[in-house]
């Protein structure tokens, strides 16, 4: 499934050249060596360089209904402060009349977000007391304001309602202005919705939207659609000086399952209904669907020629609905169906089941630059989304087959101009190398003994290949020992001059789990964010909940007190942002403490992985996790 993940690594490097690919509804620029990934003519996704890809190939995009939470955002920072000095004397500030601890995310607040970044501003006299100011022209001005003042009233802000003029005669009233009068809310949106000026040029999503609900993501949209024209749920058009923001709401669209994509100043929302048979977003290339039922012919039970004539008998139709896929696919004897088909017709029918689908390439062309390009990676994922609308990419095509046959041989081939009797080559992260070039490698490293040696270093060795293995001296490295760190991290602070207390080097220690440039990379973190680094520093910057909380919380159920745990769960999942999975992480490394029976602590572990698994397909946080502390209630009740 299509998901955000952290960034594990940055690589920059220079480049000459750019490829720019124009493709249906978005673009991208990378290096020539740079993979995007394709499907195969056996309906397999594999890597392709940009180079090599020419207009009309089709790439991967998707839509997808991301599953997200109820959020509600800390906005205690922005408060006014509540004194201030009269004569010499501290009172309290009459001009306040609400002050906000969190700003819950609902469809009506998240609505009333997105038509402040369609037509909002905020306003400030004497750099103190400040408005939100949002201006709604005909013809739906009167709704629009009041939906508006509706929300207001609901949140207990004060508002202003003015008419202004709109469009090109500006002696004409024909806009209503409505003003929320809180300067705490002002300073909220000022800092979330601009980057780099405080102009509509440099307006963006706030980040927090993005893992909202999905429908306080939709209704945020919607807000935001003030801005446009068209009919939800049909087609719309929404206009914007702002690049970056056409880019963000795009990929929040696709987010939430709408079809977008993006032009000169316009993004636009499409939906398959009366205007619109089928939108782009049901397209797979035919060609290893077809290539599939010709070998299966014999054990379809229907015409399924006639159902795929057109991509049969024309050049020009390469990709065809999902809904004529499973039209086909259901024709299928799956009885008869040999092992080998059998896991070809699960992986096309992954395919047609999944969020992705197929966009073609309109234009490549070939750019001059100069400057910086930059590489991504995710843990435990080589493939990631990019483009100004989402085209499936790879970080890096250096494992292939290819790579070994040209840069690998030549360097291995090549006699060194030095009196040393061979070169050294290290290949890292080598258990990533495709299973063709593992076979390309062993070839090499047994034909150029006299000129090189190999030393692979891996992850998982069961990756590499068995000749492969059998041919080399394995040495395993362990985990460096937690006082080894620990003696590490002391050292570097002191020669630093970072102040690090006891308890947050054993934090340290504790995430780093014994990956020594963890650490210190951690300990450069939490120095950057704090004078002094504690426990507490350490896991705000790993964005982790400490443990202390998960003990305390796990002690409150076990006790007894369910509506106490059950706040406390809230407060982690909705006021301090922590993701249901890292709580189940911390809870499941705290059982072992808990004072319960060895077999109550096995079958609690047992619910654990349950629970997990639940939240990773898509299950509601707080329902499972509060399920789960109902289970470890019942198993402290059993043990006594």
């Amino acid at each position: 499934g299509v998901r955000f993940l952290p960034v594990s690594f940055i690589a920059r490097h220079k480049a000459k050249r750019l490829i720019r690919i124009r493709y249906e509804g978005g673009a991208i620029r990378v290096t020539p060596s740079h993979s995007v990934m394709v499907i195969n003519d056996k309906g397999e996704i594999e890597a392709k360089k940009a180079e090599d890809l020419k207009k009309g190939d089709l790439l991967i995009s998707f839509v997808s209904n991301m599953s997200g939470k109820k959020r509600r955002i800390d906005i205690s920072a922005y408060k006014p402060s509540e004194f201030s000095m009269l004569n010499g004397k501290l009172v309290r500030n009459p001009k306040i009349r609400l002050s906000m601890e969190q700003f819950e995310l609902t469809p009506d607040t998240s609505w009333l977000l997105g038509a402040y970044l369609a037509e909002g501003c905020t306003g400030f006299r004497s750099g103190t007391s400040g408005s939100v100011i949002l201006t709604f022209a005909y013809p739906q001005e009167i709704a629009l304001a009041e939906r508006t003042l509706s929300i207001a009233n609901r949140l207990g802000l004060s508002s202003y309602v003015n008419l202004t003029s709109s469009g090109f005669d500006r002696t004409r009233y024909s806009a209503i202005q409505v003003r929320l009068l809180n300067t705490q809310l002002a300073r909220f949106f000022r800092e979330s919705f601009y980057s780099g000026g405080s102009t509509a040029r440099y307006k963006r999503v706030p980040n927090f939207m993005f893992d909202a609900s999905v429908d306080d993501r939709i209704e945020f949209l919607k807000g935001y659609m003030n801005d446009g024209f068209g009919v939800w749920g049909e087609y719309v058009r929404i206009c914007s000086v702002s690049k970056e923001l056409l880019i963000d709401i795009a990929w929040l669209a696709r987010l939430s399952g709408i079809d977008s994509s993006v032009f000169e100043q316009e993004v636009r929302f499409i939906w398959k209904g009366t205007r619109f048979s089928y939108t782009k977003a049901e397209l797979l290339p035919s060609a290893p669907f077809i290539t599939f039922f010709e070998d299966v012919r014999l054990r379809l039970h229907g015409n399924w020629r006639n159902v795929l004539r057109h991509q049969l008998y024309s050049k020009k139709a390469r990709r065809v609905s999902k809904e004529v896929l499973k039209k086909v696919m259901d024709m299928i004897d799956l009885t008869s169906l040999s092992r080998e088909d059998k896991k070809r017709y699960e992986r096309l029918k992954r395919l047609v089941e999944s969020d992705l689908y197929a966009v073609r390439i309109t234009e490549v062309s070939e750019e001059f630059y100069d400057g910086w390009v930059y590489d991504f990676g995710g843990p435990g994922s080589e493939t990631f989304f990019g483009g100004t609308t989402p085209v499936l990419l790879h970080n890096s095509d250096e494992r292939g087959i290819n790579v070994i046959r040209d840069t690998v041989k030549r360097f291995a081939r090549s006699r060194s101009l030095a009196d040393v009797p061979f070169k050294i080559l290290v290949l890292d992260e080598a258990d990533h190398l495709t299973a063709d070039a593992q076979h390309a490698l062993r070839r090499t490293m047994e034909k150029y003994t006299d000129t090189c040696r190999f030393i692979l270093s891996c992850n998982y060795s069961s990756r590499i290949i068995e000749p492969i293995q059998s041919r080399c001296a394995i040495f395993r490295f362990t985990p460096l020992p937690r006082e080894d760190t620990i003696k590490f991290l002391k050292r570097i602070a002191e020669a630093e001059g970072v102040k690090l207390l006891e308890d947050g080097v054993e934090a340290i220690a504790d995430v780093a789990a014994g990956d020594l440039r963890r650490a210190i990379n951690l300990l450069q973190a939490a120095a950057a964010t704090k004078e002094v680094v504690d426990s507490k520093v350490v896991y705000d910057v790993v964005g982790l909940v400490h443990p202390k909380r998960v003990a305390e919380l796990l002690n409150t159920v076990v006790s007894g007190d369910l509506v106490k745990a059950r706040d406390e769960l809230r407060r982690l999942l909705y006021v301090d942002g922590y993701s249901g999975s890292d709580i189940i992480r911390q809870i499941h490394s705290q059982v072992f403490r808990l004072n319960l029976p060895e077999h109550l602590k096995v079958q609690i572990i047992e619910l654990i992985g349950e629970t997990d698994f639940r939240i990773s397909q898509g299950g509601d946080e707080e329902v499972q996790i509060m399920a789960l502390l109902a289970r470890i209630r019942l198993a402290a009740l059993k043990g006594g």
